[in-house]
């Protein structure tokens, strides 16, 4: 009788431990919400994702960096383009590495501007009327080059070369117009950094009624980095009675074009443009 005791003790406490581990096998298995289920991945989240390889010293821009979901997401990464925005890097960044807060400097609109003048260069402000500005295709960053057509007066032709009538050996008569007043159009300024987009101030009125959609646009300008001999010429060009228009650029490309001024006399000579015969 006291062997068949131990033998229940002993079936007793072996079941006793086979429930505590299936207990815990299934305890292992129930998630936060007290549901049984496979265990949960982690779920991915948004990081900032440099689009093109990015030097160090270089203030980002929003069109270098995009939002990319992750699954692993390593320490100090940026989840919002507005938070790199126009930050320093302080190291090389590859492309399509996440962008981490410690990599960068986050700094002020007004120093990063001070920081990119430098000593030989000024800021000055264009308004911001040609099309690619007002369309919003240029961007902080960006180089541009300055056109602009203006009314002259003219001594002399600006081209006074013969024209060959199409087909013909012989040269005809020079360019018989009056010089006295022209149309001309010239590359002017080249190569010059964006350093900000400005946009005007608004009142608190102003700001209630743009947010009921209620406002006039506001009037934006381009701080551009010149030198300053070419801040005088933008200076003069500004006050004249002059037509400016912007031309994108690569920001690499540093050449200088060697471009001829265009008024009627230019296009008359390059396409062959004969005048007409008065009827006898």
């Amino acid at each position: 009788m006291k062997r068949r005791s131990w033998l229940w003790f002993i079936v007793a406490a072996i079941l006793a431990i086979a429930a505590g581990v299936l207990a815990i096998v299934i305890l292992s298995q129930v998630d936060d919400t007290g549901q049984e289920g496979p265990a949960q991945q982690q779920p991915q989240r948004l990081v900032v994702v440099a689009r093109v390889p990015i030097a160090a010293d270089t203030f980002i821009r929003t069109d270098y960096v995009t939002l990319v979901e992750r699954d692993e997401i390593p320490s100090g990464a940026a989840t919002e383009v507005s938070a790199v925005d126009g930050a320093l890097t302080l190291q090389n960044i590859a492309q399509g590495e996440v962008i981490r807060m410690q990599d960068i400097q986050v700094i002020s609109d007004t120093t990063r501007v001070r920081i990119s003048i430098g000593d030989d260069r000024l800021a000055v402000v264009l308004p911001a009327n040609d099309v690619l500005s007002q369309w919003g295709a240029v961007l902080r960053g960006d180089h541009v080059d300055v056109l602009f057509s203006l009314d002259v007066i003219l001594e002399t032709p600006m081209y006074p070369e013969q024209l060959i009538l199409l087909g013909q050996e012989e040269a005809i008569h020079n360019v018989e117009r009056d010089q006295s007043f022209d149309h001309a159009s010239v590359l002017a300024l080249q190569n010059l950094e964006v350093l900000e987009i400005l946009r005007e101030p608004q009142s608190p009125q102003e700001a209630e009624a743009a947010e009921e959609g209620q406002a006039a646009p506001r009037r934006t300008a381009l701080l551009l980095k010149v030198d300053p001999q070419d801040a005088v010429v933008l200076k003069y060009l500004r006050d004249s009675v002059a037509t400016i228009d912007l031309a994108l650029r690569k920001a690499d490309n540093e050449a200088l074009f060697n471009v001829q001024p265009v008024n009627i006399n230019y296009l008359m000579l390059r396409y062959g443009i004969v005048l007409p015969q008065p009827l006898e």
